[in-house]
């Protein structure tokens, strides 16, 4: 069984910021990176993506700052949203046609490196157009979701160590190294 996580990154280094926004929400916050604060919210955990979009849609919008939403599906399928200013303009999925039995397997969709990059004030749009683009199913491309997330993360300046989380993970303690519960800030 693979992995099952979601988490928000946001372009912002104003941890009580974005522990405000979240008022009202059971949730996880962490800083990571360059400028760049991560959130582990109970309710996208379910990978419901209504309530994972909701939060990047809320949180852009009441921060004025990129989010990043990423979905891990049993280590399968990573897909994301970007959220500017509350509103979605980027999305991706690793692996389009995992849930219908009689499609054939497909590259991923969507994802604009460009887009991505620019939001994350990087300069590495062609280093994340290539994680984009490697395939799910054979041996070049990535076995795992979570090796994606990494690649993408690094990219994009965050701290590797942390993006393989949710919030299941974290309130069970399950901690990477280097991070610890006084690092966290629990909301809710």
């Amino acid at each position: 069984m693979g992995s099952f996580y979601t988490n928000h990154a946001i372009k912002t280094n104003d941890t009580e910021r974005v522990v405000n926004a979240l008022s009202g929400r059971s949730a996880f916050v962490v800083g990571s990176g360059d400028d760049c604060v991560l959130v582990f919210d109970q309710a996208s955990d379910s990978q419901d993506l209504e309530a994972v979009f909701g939060l990047g849609i809320k949180l852009s919008a009441e921060l004025s700052r990129p989010v990043w939403a990423v979905v891990n599906h049993d280590d399968d399928i990573l897909m994301y949203g970007l959220f500017e200013n509350g509103k979605l303009t980027d999305q991706y999925n690793s692996a389009p046609d995992y849930f219908d039995p009689d499609g054939e397997l497909s590259d991923p969709v969507g994802g604009d490196a460009k887009r991505l990059a620019t939001a994350f004030e990087t300069e590495k749009a062609e280093r994340i157009e290539e994680i984009l683009r490697k395939s799910s199913y054979d041996e070049a491309g990535y076995i795992f979701a979570s090796e994606r997330h990494v690649d993408l993360a690094i990219a994009l300046g965050l701290d590797d160590a942390h993006v393989n989380l949710g919030f299941n993970y974290l309130s069970q303690g399950d901690l990477p190294p280097g991070l610890s519960q006084d690092d966290l800030t629990r909301v809710g």
